[in-house]
């Protein structure tokens, strides 16, 4: 892997709140990777990209994230819709207001990324879920809450 594959696993590791295995185990990094660069342009992620591997670590770190990247009027945004493309597999179309002042791409419009994507999405590990009509879940599996062990 090299090293921007690295950094983007790194950065979307600390807006996800996932470890970069659980990342890896989803099969989608590089997927997400290239979606980002198409949306955005690879120089926007690497501005990104840049401002993550600058943060502090340790005390303040959330603070930094927060300011540095959240809080930023052109890389907020696209963090934002980089950790939505995480959990629910789908890029988020970018605001009318950063698409007016940085530039539109065709596929910046609210769109699943791939069924691959769909399934792979982090919110069913959170939910401790299944992702619905993509996985058996077993007889009487509805009868169970999500989360108790039972799939």
């Amino acid at each position: 892997m090299d090293e921007r594959s690295e950094q983007f696993l790194g950065l979307s590791g600390l807006l996800t709140g996932f470890g970069r295995l659980q990342l890896l185990g989803t099969g989608m990094a590089d997927t997400y990777l290239q979606a980002v660069d198409a949306v955005v342009s690879p120089a926007t992620l690497d501005d990104l990209l840049a401002v993550y591997e600058h943060l502090p670590t340790g005390a303040g770190r959330d603070d930094a994230v927060a300011a540095g990247i959240l809080g930023d009027a052109r890389l907020g945004p696209v963090a934002r819709s980089l950790i939505l493309l995480w959990y629910c597999g789908s890029w988020t179309q970018l605001p009318d207001a950063w698409r007016a002042t940085y530039g539109t791409s065709s596929l910046d419009t609210n769109r699943v990324v791939s069924a691959e994507a769909y399934q792979a999405g982090l919110q069913w590990v959170a939910a401790g879920a299944h992702p619905a009509g993509a996985a058996q879940q077993g007889y009487g599996a509805w009868a169970t809450a999500p989360g108790t062990g039972a799939r």
